[in-house]
């Protein structure tokens, strides 16, 4: 599993702006220094923006996995900072979920504008199991597939042999990656970048100064 970038942070925009900026300097080995601390820290902060509006768009149970999942990684080579993320895609009861009821299905909620909606799909009702791990997720039985050979015989020899031998499958949502990548959340990280680069230059030159 690859990490995914989002925002790169460099020096591409604006170069002979920030060349100017870095000529304060009296010692001008201390630049590129000087230069990738105001870059990691804009990156820093244009993470914690899109953390933001991914938590803002997306109903999360435990919205910190969008921070476990994501990272700023920096290169000293061509002078950036990256916001990258690696996940798979979550649970469905990552998201704000309701179980199953004798009659009704598990309802799920995975984006903060829409509602909490039945997870049933050709008459299946989603329903809470547990696996004999011991994990608990909301599955849904799939019409027309069967467990054959080994499969229904363990299924029988735990449940009995009346036991509905239709394939259930553990019902999936957006992976952070793709929660992160929404491009209003990318657009607003990056004008926040635009914003902030300069800024933080200014500080960073400051502080060399001092």
């Amino acid at each position: 599993m690859s990490d995914e970038p989002f925002v790169v942070v460099d020096v591409d925009e604006g170069l002979e702006r920030i060349l100017r900026s870095l000529q304060k300097l009296p010692d001008q080995l201390a630049a590129p220094q000087v230069l990738q601390k105001a870059l990691n820290t804009t990156a820093r902060k244009a993470r914690t923006r899109l953390i933001k509006e991914a938590g803002k768009r997306y109903a999360l149970s435990k919205p910190e996995v969008l921070k476990t999942e994501s990272k700023v990684e920096t290169s000293t080579s061509d002078t950036s900072a990256t916001i990258i993320s690696k996940g798979s895609m979550r649970d469905i009861m990552d998201f704000l979920t309701q179980p199953n009821s004798d009659t009704a299905a598990a309802a799920a909620q995975v984006l903060n504008r829409s509602s909490m909606s039945p997870l049933e799909s050709n008459g299946m009702k989603a329903f809470v199991a547990r696996f004999a791990s011991g994990h608990t997720a909301i599955v849904q039985r799939q019409a027309g597939k069967q467990y054959t050979s080994a499969g229904a015989s363990a299924r029988a020899e735990k449940y009995g042999r009346g036991v509905d031998m239709t394939k259930i499958k553990k019902l999936l949502s957006p992976a952070v990656p793709q929660m992160l990548g929404n491009a209003e959340g990318v657009e607003a990280a990056q004008a926040l970048v635009i914003e902030l680069l300069d800024k933080e230059l200014d500080k960073q030159i400051e502080k060399a100064l001092e």
